[in-house]
C-alpha cells in the first residue's frame, strides 16, 4: 500500500520561508518589532498622559500647582493630580467608545460578500446553486446528498455529442431516449439552439453530414428531424420529429466551438521539454495572490476547467484571490483574467481523489487569438489509443522536489489501461473509473507538484482533445508510479451540466 500519494499541486512554491507572512495583516497591539524607529511611529495614548503628569512635578509654576510645593498641602496636591488624570482618561474613553459604536454600527448596515468556491452535485438540491452569496458551505441538506455514484440516473444530458466524430443526439424526456439526428432538415439555426442548450455560445458553430454507415449501431437506435428552425432553449425535445430511418442515412455531426487547434506543431514537466509559444493556447496558470499554484485549460470564453484538489486541499476558496493566467508561454509575464466563480464537482473525495474536477468562470469573456484558444472537450464514448499522440505540459516541478518552470514544458506519454495501473505491482485498487493513468511504467517522464489541474491532450482527426486532468501520484517521475489523471470522459455530464446551469451562458 502506498503511504505517500502527492497531489499535484506547488504549495511549498506558494509561501516559500522566506515570504509566508507576506499576507498576515500587521499586529494592532503597537508592539515594538523593529527597533528604536518602532518607538517614534507608534503612539500609546495612555503613555502620553503618564509623561505628562510627570514632567508637571518638576516644574515652578504659578497658580494651583505652586501649592503642591509645600508639604502641608499635599493632600490637596495629590487630589488635584488625580482630578486631571480623571480628566484625561475620561476623554479617552469617551473617544474610543465614540470608534467602536461606529465601527458597530458599520459592521451591522456593511456587509460585503465574499465569494467562494462552491461544490456542485449534477442534481439541483437548493433554489439556487450560484456560489455568489454562499459561505462555501454544501449547499446540499444532508438528507439529500447524493449517493457516491456517477449518478446518470439522476440527469440525462439534453445533448450528446458521439466518439471523434461528433454524430448529435438529442434526449428526450417524455420518450426516455435520445434520438441520432438527421441531416436532412436541419438548418444553421438549429446549431445555434442546440449548442446553446449545451452551454456555449461560441460565434462558431460547424455542422456536416455525416454518413451513419461508419457508426457504431449501438448508437443507432431511434432517429429523429428537425422540425423547427427556432424557439425556446428550455423546449429542444419539441424540435424532435421521430422517423424509422434518416433519409439518405446521414447524421448531424456538430461542433459547437473553434477548438483543439494548435498555431505551432512540435518536434519533442519531468523529463519534458520547452514548449513553443502557440502550441498549448488552452493552458492556464491559476495563480493565488499572485503566485502559480495550478495550470488549467480554456474550454470556451469565460471558462477554464481544473482540478478540484487546487481549491479544496488548502481551503483557497476565495473567487477574489485567483487570477487566470493564459495566452504565453512564460510564467510571467502573461495576460491576467479575473474569476467570477469556482465550481468543484461535489463527490470529490479528498482521501481518494475521486471526481477531481472544477470549473471556474472569467469575469469577462477571453479574446481568443493563435496563442488563446479553447482545447475541445471529449466526446461520449469516445476512445482514444494508448499509444497515441498524447501530452501533458505545464509549468510544475522539473524534478521531484525541485523548482517551478519559468517557461511551459511539455512532455509526450502512453495512455495506460486502468486494469493495468490497478495492479499490485503500481497502484493496487486505487484508480477509480474517474480516473486514468498516463506517463511510462519505467518512469522519469511524468507530471509533478504545479501540473496539478493542466491537462492531457490527445490528437484525434486533427483536433486537439482533453483527455485528462492532471490529479495525483506517488512522487514525480518514479519507476511503477505514472501519473493518474481525472478521466475527463466519465465526467462530462458533470461538466454540461455546470455550464448549462450558471446563470449566464458562457
Amino acid at each position: 500500500m502506498m503511504t505517500k500519494i502527492s497531489k499535484r499541486i506547488s504549495i511549498f512554491d506558494i509561501f516559500p520561508e522566506d515570504n509566508r507572512t507576506q499576507d498576515v495583516t500587521p499586529s494592532s497591539t503597537g508592539e515594538d518589532t523593529s527597533g528604536e524607529t518602532c518607538a517614534v511611529q507608534s503612539v500609546d495614548e495612555s503613555a502620553i498622559i503618564i509623561s505628562t503628569v510627570t514632567d508637571l512635578q518638576g516644574q515652578n509654576v504659578s497658580g494651583s500647582e505652586s501649592a503642591c510645593t509645600s508639604e502641608e498641602k499635599s493632600p490637596l496636591c495629590s487630589l488635584h493630580r488625580m482630578s486631571r488624570i480623571l480628566v484625561h482618561v475620561s476623554v479617552i474613553l469617551s473617544v474610543v467608545a465614540a470608534s467602536l459604536s461606529v465601527l458597530l454600527i458599520l459592521q451591522y448596515f456593511y456587509h460585503p460578500s465574499v465569494q467562494r468556491a462552491c461544490p456542485d452535485y449534477l442534481e439541483a438540491c437548493a433554489p439556487s446553486i450560484n456560489c455568489s452569496h454562499a459561505d462555501g458551505a454544501n449547499l446540499c441538506p444532508p438528507s439529500r446528498q447524493p449517493s457516491n455514484r456517477t449518478l446518470a440516473s439522476e440527469y440525462k444530458n439534453p445533448v450528446l455529442l458521439l466518439t471523434g466524430r461528433s454524430l448529435l443526439q438529442v434526449y428526450s424526456v417524455n420518450r426516455g431516449r435520445y434520438y441520432t439526428v438527421c441531416h436532412q432538415g436541419w438548418m444553421s439555426s438549429h446549431g445555434w439552439t442546440v449548442c446553446r442548450e449545451l452551454g456555449f455560445n461560441s460565434h462558431t458553430v460547424l455542422s456536416s453530414p455525416l454518413p451513419l454507415s461508419a457508426t457504431e449501431p449501438d448508437c443507432l437506435e431511434s432517429f429523429a428531424v428537425m422540425n423547427k428552425t427556432s424557439g425556446s432553449l428550455s423546449n429542444l425535445e419539441g424540435f424532435l420529429s421521430p422517423v424509422e430511418n434518416c433519409p439518405n442515412e446521414e447524421g448531424v455531426s456538430l461542433q459547437c466551438t473553434d477548438c483543439g487547434r494548435s498555431s505551432v506543431e512540435s518536434q519533442r514537466i519531468v523529463g519534458g521539454s520547452p514548449s513553443a509559444w502557440g502550441r498549448w493556447p488552452w493552458q492556464v496558470s491559476l495563480r493565488w495572490d499572485g503566485r502559480h499554484v495550478c495550470g488549467g485549460s480554456i474550454i470556451s470564453s469565460q471558462w477554464v476547467m481544473s482540478a478540484a484538489h487546487c481549491f479544496v486541499l488548502s481551503n483557497f476558496l476565495t473567487v477574489a484571490r485567483w487570477k487566470v493566467h493564459a495566452g504565453s508561454a512564460a510564467l510571467n509575464p502573461s495576460t491576467s483574467h479575473s474569476v467570477r466563480s469556482i465550481y468543484y464537482n461535489g463527490l470529490y473525495n479528498p482521501e481518494t481523489n475521486d471526481y477531481d474536477v472544477a470549473l471556474l468562470k472569467t469575469s469577462q469573456p477571453m479574446g481568443f487569438s493563435e496563442t488563446l484558444r479553447p482545447v475541445c472537450l471529449p466526446r461520449t464514448h469516445q476512445q482514444f489509443q494508448t499509444r497515441g499522440n498524447c501530452w501533458i505540459s505545464g509549468w510544475g516541478h522539473v524534478s521531484e522536489g525541485g523548482q517551478l518552470s519559468p517557461v511551459l514544458r511539455e512532455a509526450k506519454v502512453h495512455l495506460i489501461s486502468s486494469h493495468v495501473c490497478n495492479q499490485s505491482a503500481y497502484y493496487p485498487g486505487m484508480v477509480s473509473g474517474r480516473m486514468l493513468c498516463a506517463g511510462y511504467l519505467d518512469g522519469k517522464v511524468d507530471s509533478c507538484q504545479g501540473d496539478s489541474g493542466g491537462p492531457l491532450v490527445c490528437q484525434e482527426g486533427g483536433f486537439w482533445w482533453q483527455v485528462g486532468i492532471v490529479s495525483w501520484g506517488e512522487g514525480c517521475g518514479r519507476p511503477n508510479r505514472p501519473g493518474v489523471y481525472t478521466n475527463l470522459t466519465t465526467l462530462l455530464d458533470w461538466v454540461y451540466h455546470r455550464l448549462q446551469t450558471d446563470s449566464e451562458i458562457p
